[in-house]
């Protein structure tokens, strides 16, 4: 082939490579929609309010609003109090560092697909005072993004940030759920109040003292710190209904703790209230509104029985055992029962004679009885 011949395939042959890369090559205007930000940058700090709308959450947990007041977080509906640590910084930093990385859809077609429509889209609103810094539509996961709608475009993005699963929370997810939080060496002294009836213990050490008027016959300490132990870690399940009936009031049972750090004294005061379906109760620490849903557990570690801080009796013959086991459980708005015997002999028993009572448990029902009647021992 001559010189002219080679000229003219190597032309034809820049003409097919430039046709072939105008051909596969994604229009500039796609690469630039696709790469920036359909929203100013988020300056984080100034960020003071937060709200959720989700049209798919049940009718109570539609809209979540968020507001920062002194540097602290709060829910303020549909419910009212502190979130939890971290859980608004968390949400707002997501958003500050979330970036477009590609377009999943170009029409609102795709909408219902990417779950970025009206009826499916979780709409996040970011304000400082009234103005409006951040507002995007957030729909279902993409890989390992989330596919989000500006108003006013038509295109769907993906962005680099997982943010479904953090906007679609319960309510009750976003709130602080400890009653109490208290390092157990920090505890001082513990009182139970029910009915009347106070027990009160000072820590010496790694155990317990009753004091003055606090009398418990088989005094079990090991049993006084396990209550101590689960009184300064309760943790909420939930919170009650703004018109749930809570029966909380100032002769409800309570359990006081008196603590200090080097942060100072403090005295933490919770009291019980209603059940709360069949295994929950009603419950507020002193001092605040909110009122935790709490497990039955963790209730009668606010209103013990008395065997609760007892040892067992002791077996002989099986007549006390038989009698210590037939004691009922209390309620979580229980307190210190007198259990009701019924042994060998006793009503229910065999031969339907008189209950046979051992005398310590007589001698402890005495006491039990003086004490709630205000008798001096």
């Amino acid at each position: 082939m001559n010189s002219k011949g080679i000229g003219i395939a190597l032309g034809v042959l820049a003409v097919l490579v430039i046709a072939t890369i105008l051909a596969y090559r994604q229009p500039a205007s796609t690469t630039a929609a696709a790469l920036t930000n359909p929203w100013p940058r988020l300056d984080k700090a100034r960020v003071d309010h937060v709200t959720l709308r989700r049209p798919s959450a049940p009718a109570n947990q539609q809209t979540l609003e968020f507001e920062k007041q002194n540097g602290a977080w709060r829910m303020t509906s549909p419910g009212v109090g502190p979130t939890e640590a971290r859980a608004l910084e968390d949400l707002v930093d997501r958003f500050a560092e979330m970036n477009v990385v590609s377009v999943a859809g170009r029409s609102a077609s795709s909408y219902e697909t990417f779950e970025v429509d009206d009826a499916h889209a979780t709409r996040v609103t970011l304000k400082a005072g009234s103005a409006v810094l951040v507002d995007v539509f957030v729909g279902t996961n993409i890989d390992s993004g989330t596919a989000v709608r500006a108003p006013g475009k038509v295109e769907i993005f993906r962005v680099d940030q997982a943010i479904n699963g953090m906007v679609t929370r319960a309510p009750r997810d976003w709130r602080d759920r400890n009653v109490t939080r208290v390092a157990r060496d920090d505890v001082r002294s513990v009182e139970w109040v029910n009915r009347g009836v106070t027990y009160k213990f000072t820590r010496s050490g790694d155990t317990w003292t009753p004091a003055a008027g606090t009398a418990v016959d088989r005094l079990d300490t090991a049993k006084v710190s396990s209550l101590v132990d689960a009184v300064t870690n309760l943790h909420a399940s939930d919170f009650a209904e703004p018109a749930a009936s809570t029966g909380i009031n100032d002769a409800s049972p309570r359990v006081t703790l008196e603590t200090s750090s080097d942060a100072g004294a403090q005295r933490i005061v919770v009291r019980l209230g209603n059940n709360s379906g069949d295994q929950e109760a009603l419950a507020r620490r002193e001092g605040s509104d909110v009122v935790f849903v709490i497990s039955r557990s963790q209730a009668d570690a606010i209103s013990p029985t008395l065997s609760a801080l007892q040892a067992p009796l002791p077996v002989d013959g099986g007549a006390d055992a038989s009698a210590d086991a037939s004691a009922p459980a209390a309620p979580p708005s229980g307190g210190f029962q007198m259990p009701m015997m019924g042994g060998p002999g006793g009503p229910g028993g065999p031969g339907g004679g008189s209950p046979q009572i051992p005398p310590e448990l007589m001698e402890q029902i005495r006491r039990q009885m003086q004490q709630q009647a205000g008798a001096p021992h």
